[in-house]
């Protein structure tokens, strides 16, 4: 039998690989902590940081601000620092009961007989874990009723109720949690930290300014509010960053209001936003003289006031004078115009060295240009320039490497009115 397919052939291949695409409404929080063993963990709830945190702990106090907003972000990512060590002790004696040490997902127990006592339960605690050791963690018995762990390597500690534990201080650097932390997941875009201290908060800016990703911070310290200039927000300024922000707050380190602002605002469509102005959930306001709010402003530090009856954001800034708003706008332009670029290059067979091909790559360019005022990032008057070069006016001998450069594009932000300057004359 003669069937149609016999006669007619048709291959049809799909030109339709997705490409990766870059999150702009995902942050991060990096504390000190064993409750987990891998450097970071991704969170859709508040009751679901719950499983991992008690309500006291500073990533649980975090993700609090963070889901706690008007809009909140869908997912959030917890991440850890290295502890090296940390002391467990028996606290509740009792006969027939278990303890529990769960070391890096591996359960270790010990069932108390009727004589034992703390220094017999750790003891047994210390056998027990013996028999099945985690690679590169130590357990050591001080023959007092508790029990010493050290780690070399990527771990998590948890403990029964009868039990306590006690972590080491942290002793890692910031750069190489931060960096650990991107290594083991990359989604997030706007990152926090358990620590206000002056170290610690300038090598973060400091990391983080090599990177395509925010960073937010705030601070009790009441040299900010002065004309002091050894303060952590005049340092900033000085150094110019671009990529980190900071707020004024006496609560900072209750508070975190930082993790507030980032929850509700990392939440708007790039270009569509500015960050002053805005009202935090779950966050006190400043009461500030206006010497004192002028003296933080000139640092490029932002604040929460009541303005005409209303808490908000006052500002709107990183450290380096830029507004939040366009860093975040211009990282979402270049990221979605690569993508685009490159989900053409990915799905096509090839984009021809010629005057067409030339056309291919600008029509991409013009249409994220579109799409940044579509949203709001750019300006529609003037209208965005594209320059794209003649293929034969490039060297041969980039022609020859298949690169094709010299495209420049121009185009207008659209920009955020914070200020209204007004003067008028009414007469009789």
């Amino acid at each position: 039998m003669t069937r149609l397919t016999d006669i007619i052939e048709i291959q049809i291949s799909r030109e339709t690989s997705a490409v990766a695409q870059t999150n702009f409404n995902v942050p991060a929080f990096i504390s000190a902590h064993t409750n987990f063993v891998e450097r970071a963990r991704v969170y859709s709830s508040l009751l679901a940081v719950g499983d991992d945190f008690a309500s006291t702990d500073t990533a649980y106090i975090a993700a609090q601000k963070f889901f706690g907003q008007a809009i909140k972000p869908a997912n959030i990512v917890i991440g850890r620092r290295q502890i090296p060590g940390a002391t467990v002790n028996v606290v509740t004696v009792a006969a027939a009961t278990t303890y529990t040490l769960t070391v890096s997902g591996q359960t270790i127990t010990y069932v108390s007989q009727a004589l034992d006592t703390a220094i017999l339960i750790a003891t047994g605690l210390k056998t027990a874990y013996d028999v099945t050791p985690v690679t590169g963690v130590t357990v050591t018995d001080n023959l007092d009723g508790t029990l010493t762990i050290a780690s070399t390597v990527d771990w998590s500690l948890k403990v029964s109720i009868n039990l306590s534990k006690s972590n080491a201080p942290a002793v890692e650097s910031w750069s190489t949690s931060v960096n650990a932390v991107q290594n083991e997941n990359d989604t997030w875009y706007a990152l926090t930290i358990e620590s206000h201290n002056e170290l610690d908060v300038l090598e973060v800016a400091g990391v983080i300014e090599a990177k395509k990703k925010v960073f937010g911070t705030s601070s009790s310290d009441t040299d900010i509010k002065t004309t002091g200039t050894t303060d952590v927000f005049s340092q900033l300024q000085d150094l110019g960053y671009q990529r980190t922000f900071g707020m004024y707050s006496a609560t900072a380190d209750t508070q975190f209001p930082e993790c507030a602002w980032i929850g509700f605002q990392l939440q708007e469509q790039p270009g569509s936003n500015t960050w002053a102005y805005k009202a935090l959930a779950g966050v006190t306001v400043s009461k500030l003289s206006d010497t004192e709010a002028t003296n933080i402003k000139a640092k490029n530090g932002n604040t929460y006031e009541s303005v005409g009856g209303q808490s908000v954001t006052v500002g709107g800034k990183m450290f380096g004078g830029e507004f939040i708003d366009i860093m975040v706008f211009v990282d979402w332009l270049e990221a979605r115009m690569t993508e685009r670029l490159w989900f053409r290059m990915a799905n096509s067979k090839k984009i021809p060295y010629t005057a067409a091909g030339a056309t291919i790559i600008e029509s991409e360019i013009r249409a994220q240009l579109n799409d940044g005022i579509r949203v709001g990032g750019l300006a529609d008057n003037p209208s965005p320039v594209v320059r794209v070069p003649d293929v034969l006016s490039v060297a041969p001998n980039l022609r020859a490497q298949r690169i094709f450069e010299g495209i420049e594009f121009e185009a207008r932000l659209a920009g955020a009115i914070h200020f209204v300057k007004i003067r008028g004359t009414v007469t009789v």
